[in-house]
């Protein structure tokens, strides 16, 4: 039987992490090392990975930030800097990425690892709303994050840097 755990990431899990992001995203989508550096070292609670038989498998990562009704797209840009929008007191969790290796999805970690974050958050800070972006493209992350009560406010045109440049879906959920 295998021996599942979700715990806080640590600096030291970042090799494993970076190989999760460059599997789950091309370049132009993949965010850079330092960024998760920073995510740790700044939102460690909002930093989870998945570890299955003590190989990480998957990561969430995540920042709070103030409440606002008017969606700021600059605030969703990839490889922004945590430390500048973090806000410890903020009502608003926005879910920055989340990665799940290529060859074990569609097992259910990374609504696993979705539900744990949303229930570790809600438990420790008073967050009222959860807010991320997803390519109109990524179908099954769509169909996680509406299964997890998340609807549709608004879209960022051409906001990946993909082949396509997809547009990006701004998602929300109230708690």
């Amino acid at each position: 039987m295998e021996k599942m755990v979700i715990r806080n990431a640590r600096k030291t899990d970042i090799d494993e992490i970076m190989n999760i992001e460059y599997d789950s995203f091309i370049d132009g989508i993949s965010e850079n090392r330092n960024v998760f550096l920073d995510r740790i070292a700044t939102f460690q609670n909002g930093f989870l990975v998945l570890e299955v038989d003590s190989e990480i498998l998957g990561y969430i990562s995540s920042e709070i930030w103030e409440y606002s009704e008017n969606i700021d797209e600059k605030r969703f840009d990839l490889n922004h800097d945590i430390k500048k929008v973090h806000k410890c007191n903020g009502s608003e969790l926005y879910i920055s990425s989340i990665g799940i290796l290529k060859k074990h999805r569609k097992k259910g970690y990374g609504n696993l690892l979705f539900k744990e974050l949303i229930e570790k958050i809600s438990k420790n800070y008073k967050i009222s709303s959860m807010i991320l972006t997803v390519s109109v493209n990524w179908k099954p992350a769509i169909k996680l994050y509406e299964k997890n009560g998340f609807k549709e406010i608004c879209r960022i045109k051409e906001f990946f840097e993909d082949e396509d440049s997809s547009d990006g879906i701004v998602m929300r959920k109230y708690i």
